[in-house]
């Protein structure tokens, strides 16, 4: 059996969902757009700091001895570089874990339901479909995630016909709530019978690809405000997938990455034209699912679990730090060793951070336009969508890989040896010294 929560049983939002919450109980996650959709006026989300403003934050920071010398924040289990998670929707604060969401720590299931509708005879099979997303998902997360977490589909092998025409539903990617609320009642109902839903962490409803109602760009994660009850489980999100056949490369890792407590890396332009992926560009699948280096971020992964704390070095204020930065991607040593550090931080405000970490030529990095060490902003009161995450341009004036990035100016972010770069908001300069034997990036940070 099972319940969608009616408009009067409403209760407050999960934690950490701020988004626009629809009558049925329902927030839902924007989708990666096709790159069709792509365009807009830049809308600009850029922090802009006075260098007085930043002194007073350091200072009081220090005052509370979350900069330098012992500190309330060192007791988390993260450090004292790790920000504090806010109320923000997906926030990138990692001291706690937010627990309604599941943690890729280890073995999930997810169950992999396909809907077919009476206006379309599906032209492909589950079979073919489920190939379009596995093994490619599950080898991503194995990679990204350095082997501690294995995303296991379950497909359903035939098709679940809908209850009504594809086109009654007007799937859209800024859906309306009645419309969205139907289509999940229907599905839900319509699995249940094939389905027991208490045996799956993740949930993934996949739209017959050509039928004439469904729309592509309306791929996303609709979550409960009010747990929808199935088989007796509390279903909190489901994955709705409408993407055509062959998907967007690495769409459903981006949507997957929702389901981890990820936020959205991109910035939706207002007016729907114009550059969407000016915040990270081709840097995490976060920002775009076509991206060229789609690695999570370090700092997605020490908020995963990925990275432990002794491979994030937070770096000290009023100080130079030199450090040998391991490149992200790259797998563990076969010794058993974790692959020392691959991120550091520089604290530089209550819910703000830089981060720094090298990017190869391994893994979800392979086709990386440029190889460097890759500077960015964090601000852990962002929401998504909202720029949590910016990628500093350490190359202003130049872009690299026009003919395959997403957004040219940020792929040849990373700096390269012998460079140095200040990023003067935050009093912090980071000079690339050399590479090690090992392929590590020798870097000096200095701050303040």
């Amino acid at each position: 059996m099972f319940r969608i929560p009616r408009p009067e049983d409403r209760e407050d939002p999960e934690v950490e969902v701020q988004g626009q919450l629809t009558p049925g109980g329902m927030a839902a996650e924007n989708g990666v757009p096709e790159s069709g959709a792509l365009g807009a006026t830049d809308r600009s989300l850029l922090r802009l700091r006075s260098t007085a403003a930043l002194l007073t934050a350091l200072t009081a920071l220090a005052a509370a001895g979350l900069v330098a010398g012992p500190a309330v924040a060192d007791e988390s289990p993260a450090g004292r570089c790790a920000l504090p998670r806010t109320a923000a929707h997906h926030s990138l604060g990692l001291d706690t874990w937010n627990g309604h969401y599941p943690r890729p720590l280890k073995t999930l299931n997810a169950v992999m339901v396909f809907l077919s509708f009476p206006d379309a005879e599906p032209l492909t099979t589950p079979r073919e479909l489920t190939a379009d997303y596995f093994p490619a998902t599950s080898d991503f997360f194995h990679r990204a995630s350095y082997g501690k977490f294995r995303l296991r589909p379950h497909p359903v092998p035939e098709w679940i016909e809908m209850p009504a025409d594809s086109t009654s539903y007007a799937i859209q990617r800024d859906w309306s709530a009645e419309r969205r609320g139907a289509y999940l009642r229907d599905a839900v109902a319509a699995a249940d019978r094939r389905v027991d839903f208490s045996r799956y962490d993740i949930v993934y409803l996949v739209a017959d690809p050509d039928a004439p109602g469904v729309d592509s760009d309306a791929t996303k994660v609709v979550n409960f405000d009010t747990p929808l009850r199935a088989d007796n489980t509390d279903i909190r999100r489901i994955v709705t997938v409408f993407e055509k056949h062959p998907p967007d490369r690495n769409v459903l890792a981006h949507e997957t990455g929702h389901v981890f407590d990820l936020p959205d890396l991109y910035r939706r332009p207002t007016d729907g034209k114009g550059d969407w992926d000016t915040h990270v560009g081709d840097w995490d699948v976060m920002g775009s699912q076509f991206g060229l280096a789609p690695e999570p971020f370090g700092w997605h992964k020490w908020k995963l679990g990925w990275l432990e704390r002794d491979q994030v070095a937070c770096v000290p204020w009023g100080a130079t730090t030199r450090l040998t930065l391991g490149p992200l991607a790259a797998p563990p040593p076969r010794d058993g060793r974790r692959g020392g550090t691959r991120l550091a931080v520089v604290r530089t405000g209550e819910h703000t951070a830089l981060a720094i970490e090298a990017r190869g030529d391994h893994g979800n990095d392979r086709d990386a336009c440029v190889r460097g060490v890759l500077i960015y902003r964090v601000q852990a009161g962002s929401a998504s969508g909202g720029g949590p995450i910016e990628v500093v341009d350490t190359h202003p004036r130049t872009g690299a890989c026009a003919d395959r990035s997403v957004y040219p100016p940020l792929a040849d972010a990373p700096l390269g040896v012998g460079e140095t770069f200040t990023v003067a908001d935050e009093k912090t300069r980071v000079r690339v010294a050399d590479r090690t034997r090992s392929g590590g990036w020798t870097v000096e940070i200095t701050t303040g």
